[in-house]
């Protein structure tokens, strides 16, 4: 059987209130390019919010980001170690990356957030 590789609306973090918590209670990655903050949820799968300000550049580059990181996760949610709630917040260095080194840098950076997030569970 294969696996899902589709991107859902139950595959994103759609509230303001689910960002907020996040916020509040999640745990932190820092990166180059983006900063992650994820938390364990209790659903059947991980779930994916992007914020990428007008900071980062035009809406061409921020619609860039935000594809690659969407195509990322669908591909590679199986990096991730158990269920997580993920934010990833684009830096402004992150507009004048190449998709294919952003993409490089996901995989080290959902890496980590796996291996931080199993021994955040004691």
């Amino acid at each position: 059987m294969l696996s899902r590789l589709t991107f859902t609306k139950e595959d994103r973090i759609r509230t303001t209130a689910q960002y907020r918590v996040m916020s509040r209670k999640g745990k932190r990655h820092y990166s180059d390019h983006f900063v992650f903050v994820f938390q364990n949820n209790h659903l059947s799968r991980s779930r994916l919010g992007i914020t990428v300000s007008k900071k980062v550049g035009k809406a061409v580059t921020r619609n860039r980001i935000k594809r690659t990181i969407r195509e990322y996760f669908r591909l590679n949610r199986s990096l991730l170690a158990g269920r997580l709630d993920i934010n990833v917040i684009a830096r402004k260095s992150s507009g004048c990356t190449e998709s294919a080194e952003i993409r490089k840098h996901l995989e080290n950076c959902f890496r980590a957030i796996g291996l931080k997030a199993v021994q955040g569970n004691d």
